[in-house]
């Protein structure tokens, strides 16, 4: 048989597992293989083995399994030697399939011996009249009889075939449970099968109020903003009821730069990064907090309709574009130019609001006198702008806790924190996250609480890291927060405050 060897990449591991019979992969103990990337699923991707054929199947993962770049989904895909899988945000398994060492030696030593007997027969033919005393092992063509070794390797393989055909009828006859790996079954495959049945947890079907079963499902719900284009940036106009929001461009460029200039360490995920135990795991405690404070999606802001109603409410406050501590980066720019819409949360649909419903003149009364600043809800670029700055709102008991982060920062660092998440609703989630409202019944994204805010952390040193965390990890244990520490497609430290 040959041998398959699976090469394990991500930016936590770098990995090589033999592929004897069956290895799932995933991001929990529901897969054989656990592994470090919050993009993969509970139980994400399985390969397995048909003789010599090596299959991959994709166990209806949320962010799919690619083969050479190619998306698979329902039955198992063929695999070769070098084919690349990629699952999760960032891991990558090469598939190596080679001849079996050990079988090559074997076959390498009978064709050695069949041509060592043909030789020897040759010569002994070509010598005929000189009597030679034949060495252990080779015929003698004098004697007649068969040599010693190939009548014991005859015994031997009936020996052999003899055992087996036994064990064989007491396994059928006595067939007991499967192999447990890591606390769970091995899924058993039907060798006669054309292709081995699968046993697939679908996802998300178990139970709705088991917050678990949505762990996949939330890890969607990071999915950051695109890049932020300074020239497509437009600042908030002078104001008398809002001086603070007046930030000029060149500002938020200073402390743009400020933040991401170049350091003397190396950045990102580097060695001496320490994760304290309180950033560990997932949003798992997150969701359940929110679903005790009866924060459901339906008492959450569903569109941006809504996110003006709570502006005006005072319910959220608008975080200006740059203080001395922090600055807003890449929020609001997937914000597009379309006019507003009312967001059916459970249908995943939208409407094009009416000029003369009272959505549209919630809208209207919020745009002729935006802290000042007037918008014209016909003009696209003030429709983004005007939806640039609801996505910059925080809750008003929330922010002291992000102004006192990132001032401890800034006090030893001399730098601005660089905020990438803060307020967004329903309706702009399930935007960038390209997914349906059903994927989300019975939970609530972070985001969506106004409590929530990410911060980017590559462009730190290892020493800028682990201060930042300890900082975190001392207003977890102080009840105040709870954060954890992502990497993956969008490293940042993501927080939940708790009002």
């Amino acid at each position: 048989m040959k041998k398959v060897t699976l090469t394990i990449e991500n930016s936590a591991e770098n990995r090589k597992i033999g592929l004897e019979d069956e290895l799932s992969v995933g991001r929990t103990n529901l897969a054989q293989e656990v592994l470090a990337d919050s993009g993969l699923s509970r139980l994400n991707t399985t390969f397995f083995r048909d003789g010599d054929e090596v299959l991959v199947v994709d166990e209806n993962s949320l962010n799919g399994t690619f083969v050479n770049g190619e998306k698979i989904s329902g039955k198992p895909k063929m695999l070769a030697d070098g084919d690349e899988i990629k699952i999760g945000s960032e891991t990558y398994i090469r598939v190596e399939i080679k001849e079996d060492f050990y079988a090559e030696t074997q076959n390498n030593k009978f064709t050695n011996s069949a041509n060592y007997f043909q030789t020897g027969n040759n010569q002994i033919g070509e010598n005929a009249g000189t009597a030679q005393k034949p060495e252990f092992g080779i015929p003698n063509p004098e004697s007649g009889k068969p040599p010693v070794v190939l009548i014991a390797a005859g015994l031997l393989s009936f020996g052999i075939v003899f055992l087996g055909l036994i064990g064989y009828l007491l396994a059928s006859r006595y067939e007991g449970d499967p192999v447990i790996k890591n606390g769970k079954p091995t899924p058993q495959i039907n060798q006669s099968a054309v292709i081995p049945v699968r046993v697939i947890d679908t996802l998300g079907v178990e139970d709705e109020d088991n917050l678990d079963n949505l762990d996949d499902l939330i890890a969607s719900w990071e999915v950051q903003d695109a890049d932020f284009d300074a020239k497509d940036l437009e600042a908030v106009a002078v104001s008398t009821d809002a001086p603070q929001l007046a930030v000029p461009v060149a500002d938020w460029e200073k402390q743009r730069s400020r933040a991401m200039e170049r350091r003397n360490a190396p950045t990102g995920a580097v060695s001496g990064v320490m994760i304290p135990p309180e950033l560990q795991g997932n949003i798992g405690k997150q969701l359940t907090h929110i679903a005790k404070m009866g924060l459901t999606r339906e008492k959450l802001p569903r569109d941006f309709v809504a996110l003006a109603q709570k502006r005006m409410n005072n319910d959220l406050v608008e975080l200006p574009l740059a203080t001395e501590t922090y600055y807003l980066d890449n929020i609001g720019t997937s914000a597009n130019s379309s006019p507003f819409n009312v967001f059916d949360i459970h249908n995943n649909n939208k409407t094009l609001l009416a000029p003369d419903s009272e959505e549209f003149s919630i809208l209207q009364r919020l745009a002729a006198n935006y802290n000042g600043q007037k918008y014209d809800l016909t003009n696209p670029n003030d429709r983004i702008q005007m939806k640039r700055r609801l996505l910059r709102m925080f809750h008003p008991k929330a922010k002291p806790v992000l102004e006192e982060i990132a001032g401890a920062y800034h006090k030893k660092f001399n730098r601005p924190l660089k905020i990438t998440s803060l307020t967004r609703s329903l309706e702009y989630q399930f935007d960038l996250a390209r997914a349906t409202s059903n994927a989300y019944r019975g939970a609530t994204p972070p985001h969506s609480t106004g409590m929530t805010f990410d911060i980017a952390y590559m462009q730190m040193t290892a020493e800028e890291q682990n201060f930042l965390m300890a900082k975190f990890a001392e207003l977890e244990r102080a009840g105040r927060i709870d954060s954890f520490h992502e990497r993956g497609q969008t490293p940042c430290i993501h927080t939940f405050v708790y009002p």
